[in-house]
């Protein structure tokens, strides 16, 4: 009888480790299938971008030099462009309006079937960098003040303020809203940032790889995917911060990231071009 149960603790024992290998493979297998791969370059011509979105088949580019918004197809073509705005930065799309932050007007304008209007905030910014919208849920990356301002409807939480520890920040540049958290990049800390809606500091995500300028994210399901701008690369993080791949030799001062499709969108600030990686 005491052999039969020690047999039987043993075959549970080895089953469990066999069930935890079949796990850690099939893990190891779905990272390698996700594993982001080097496609073409499109050159932009006399775009200089640093901002990207996507609508449908169709890229919006911040010409931040030209000071305009240009919209491109997926082969870089551009089909429409509209003068005026003024130092165009990290945009945000809902639906058929593009949200666009001025730089240096402080204030954020709304780009819907040709025509321009103001998105009106609650707190004054001091140059916005970045802009994310969730619904009624609008989050700005405040740079000169070194902060991130949260409005939802009559609600503002401002989160972040200057310095360097843990839920401070400084020159944040970029921000997305994604599963009820903010995530900052939080361009001249060296990392990105997470907070909550209350402003509630969550993690860090980039510190121990030494990246050199956050300077714009890209959040989706299951990564979070940085633009690092001096370092010429992209940082693939999971969720969590866990480095899944690193991404570089295709980059001059990479500023933004878009997906669509299973492709991904790299602006590169410096060489007027996007390079186009693919799962």
């Amino acid at each position: 009888m005491k052999n039969k149960v020690v047999f039987v603790l043993i075959a549970a024992f080895l089953g469990t480790l066999f069930l935890f290998s079949c796990r850690g493979e099939q893990e190891k297998k779905t990272e390698i299938n996700s594993q982001w791969k080097f496609v073409k370059n499109i050159d932009l011509n006399n775009v200089n971008p640093i901002g990207i979105v996507a609508q449908e088949n169709f890229l919006w580019l911040s010409d931040v030099t030209n000071n305009r918004i240009v919209k491109i197809d997926l082969d870089g073509k551009i089909i429409e462009s509209f003068d005026g705005f003024k130092r165009p930065m990290h945009m945000a799309i809902q639906k058929d309006k593009i949200y666009i932050p001025e730089y240096t007007s402080d204030s954020l304008k709304i780009l819907e079937d040709g025509k321009v209007s103001t998105y009106k905030l609650k707190e004054k910014p001091d140059a916005i960098a970045g802009v994310s919208i969730d619904g009624n849920t609008v989050a700005v990356a405040d740079f000169y003040n070194n902060r991130i301002i949260l409005q939802q409807d009559n609600k503002v939480t401002i989160i972040g303020k200057e310095g360097h520890n843990d839920g401070e920040l400084y020159y944040p540049t970029d921000v997305a809203i994604k599963n009820d958290l903010i995530y900052v990049a939080d361009a001249y800390n060296n990392r990105v940032q997470v907070f909550d809606f209350s402003g509630k500091y969550v993690r860090m995500i980039g510190w121990n790889e030494g990246v050199k300028v956050a300077a714009g994210l890209k959040v989706t399901d299951s990564q979070v995917i940085v633009a690092d701008f001096d370092g010429n690369r992209i940082l693939v993080y999971n969720l969590y911060g866990k480095l899944l791949q690193t991404l570089n030799g295709k980059f001059n001062q990479p500023t933004d990231i878009e997906i669509v499709s299973n492709k991904m969108y790299v602006v590169n600030y410096k060489g007027k071009s996007l390079a186009v990686y693919q799962k």
